[in-house]
């Protein structure tokens, strides 16, 4: 099957499910707060701090829901992708009249990528056709102004320097623990909300398909690192028994057996992604001097191999960009 049908094949597949994530955007209350938005792409919202605001257009639908009920002082950021933080400025000067005094707190990371203007054209590019796709399904004309990403600076630094785990309570007066999880971004951070036993790890641990039959693999600056951060957040996981297990996209947990189960098919899932990488690229003989020559070729087989297979809904634009550097880390890393 050629690289133009595979498309063909996905697209279709994925617009049904895609259309309905994106129709049945939610305010839920749970124990530990509020969950807004849908399998697309959940926010969490736990007393008046946001963790992640997604893409403009995202942004805009659930403020919109909340402007009127709730608070929002702080915005901590998991890490610099588009669908991450593409909505801040949203939250920050659309909004400023109900959420004001916002303080933004992520990696110190994050300022470095908001200053080079390849990632804000990356950035700005993806934002723009996710949000395209949310005002196209919903038909709503207001959402025309909420299509462009806008720069935006940060308040306040976490820096990692070497240690693993930083606390903000003396920073916004709530117990909260930074784990600096390397490995998906170099800015991943992962939030621990202790009184509310929730984790909010982003991709740092991977992203489950719609059946819960496979966990992707998120790995795009180290497998390495990744990995070594996959098991430090399982122990704190096993340790505190954490039950609220609060995922970025498809789903989120409330406990602490489905949170296990996740673990072992992440790391299951891992080792299977990885297998399939290194047999291929064995085979087609890629190395870091053809990389882009292979490139297509071993893109098309990981679409009909894990894509068609488990079913994913992660943008094709955004998948590629996440294969290209996950072959460039295994070739770094493991061959």
């Amino acid at each position: 099957m050629k690289i133009e049908e595979i498309f063909k094949l996905i697209e279709k597949e994925n617009q049904i499910l895609r259309e309905n994530y994106i129709r049945n955007y939610t305010i839920k209350e749970e124990e530990f707060g509020i969950v807004l938005g849908s399998p697309y792409c959940y926010i969490y919202l736990i007393d008046n701090i946001l963790i992640d605001i997604s893409v403009t257009a995202w942004a805009y639908l659930l403020l919109n829901l909340i402007k009127n009920k709730y608070k929002i002082n702080y915005l901590l950021l998991t890490h610099s992708h588009y669908d991450h933080l593409g909505g801040t400025f949203i939250l920050k000067e659309y909004f400023k009249d109900y959420f004001n005094n916002l303080k933004i707190i992520g990696h110190s990371n994050i300022s470095k990528v908001l200053k080079s203007q390849t990632a804000i054209n990356i950035i700005s590019d993806f934002n723009y056709k996710d949000s395209y796709e949310i005002y196209n399904i919903l038909k709503d004309n207001e959402l025309s102004q909420f299509l462009k990403f806008n720069n935006f600076e940060i308040d306040y630094l976490l820096e990692d320097s070497n240690q693993k785990i930083f606390d903000l309570k003396n920073l916004i007066n709530k117990d909260i623990k930074v784990l600096f999880v390397i490995g998906h971004t170099r800015d991943s951070v992962s939030y621990y909300f202790i009184k509310e036993n929730a984790l909010i790890m982003a991709e740092s641990m991977g992203v489950p398909n719609h059946k819960f039959n496979f966990v992707l693999p998120e790995f795009l600056t180290s497998y390495i690192n990744y990995k070594d951060n996959l098991k430090f957040q399982e122990e704190l996981i096993i340790e505190k028994k954490i039950n609220n297990f609060l995922l970025p996209h498809i789903m989120y947990f409330t406990n602490f057996s489905d949170v296990k189960d996740f673990i072992k098919l992440s790391y299951y899932s891992l080792d299977l992604y990885v297998k399939k990488f290194i047999e291929y690229i064995s085979k087609v003989g890629m190395n870091l001097n053809n990389f882009d020559l292979k490139l297509e070729e071993i893109f098309k087989y990981i679409l009909e191999e894990i894509y068609i297979k488990y079913e994913l809904t992660q943008p094709i634009y955004a998948f590629k960009a996440n294969i290209t550097a996950q072959i460039k880390t295994i070739l770094k890393e493991l061959i």
